[in-house]
């Protein structure tokens, strides 16, 4: 039998998680999350008009070469979990300088039980050259448009696409919602 972390980022659906706290955002984001918005004018909070239906959903915005991340780290009993998410990304890049990129993100990052980062999935809609790539420690799941999309998996099944990570090392999953640009250009 699996256990569940279920996440929902950016679409407030009725179930809480199991594993993470305020996971379905209806309470203020200082109740289980971190947030860091770098520049002036990246953006994090929750509202309940991103979505159509009655719940909140949470938001990060970035713009002008800085990042918003909003975060929470839980510890796990097994990799053995179920995770789903309902997002929406959108990245998008006026620039027409081939230096300059945006890109937008559920990431979840596998640490171990000190914290250290193993490896991470990376749930994302992109802009060319974003320099996030594919490999032994880091798996992209391009998102397939810009509108609401699910996205579920098991984690064990997951951890299979990152050779780089021992499945037995991984005490803790860090879940965030991630939006960065680059216009250092």
């Amino acid at each position: 039998m699996h256990k569940y972390l279920i996440l929902f980022l950016l679409a407030g659906i009725c179930s809480a998680s199991v594993l993470l706290t305020n996971g379905d955002f209806e309470q203020p984001l200082t109740t289980g999350w971190q947030q860091v918005a770098s520049g002036s004018y990246s953006v994090i909070n929750r509202a309940t008009t991103y979505d159509p239906d009655p719940d909140y959903e949470a938001y990060a915005k970035d713009q002008y070469g800085s990042y918003a991340r909003l975060w929470q780290t839980v510890d796990i009993p097994t990799t053995d979990l179920e995770f789903a998410v309902n997002a929406k990304l959108y990245s998008y890049d006026n620039n027409a300088d081939t230096l300059c990129w945006a890109g937008a993100a559920i990431d979840i990052s596998y640490l171990d039980s000190y914290g250290q980062l193993l490896g991470e999935t990376r749930i994302c809609q992109v802009t060319t050259p974003c320099p996030w790539s594919n490999s032994a420690t880091c798996h992209l799941i391009m998102a397939p448009n810009t509108d609401w999309n699910p996205y579920s998996f098991n984690i064990n099944s997951e951890l299979a696409n990152l050779p780089g990570v021992n499945a037995a090392d991984v005490s803790k999953i860090e879940v965030a919602l991630y939006a960065k640009t680059e216009h250092t250009c």
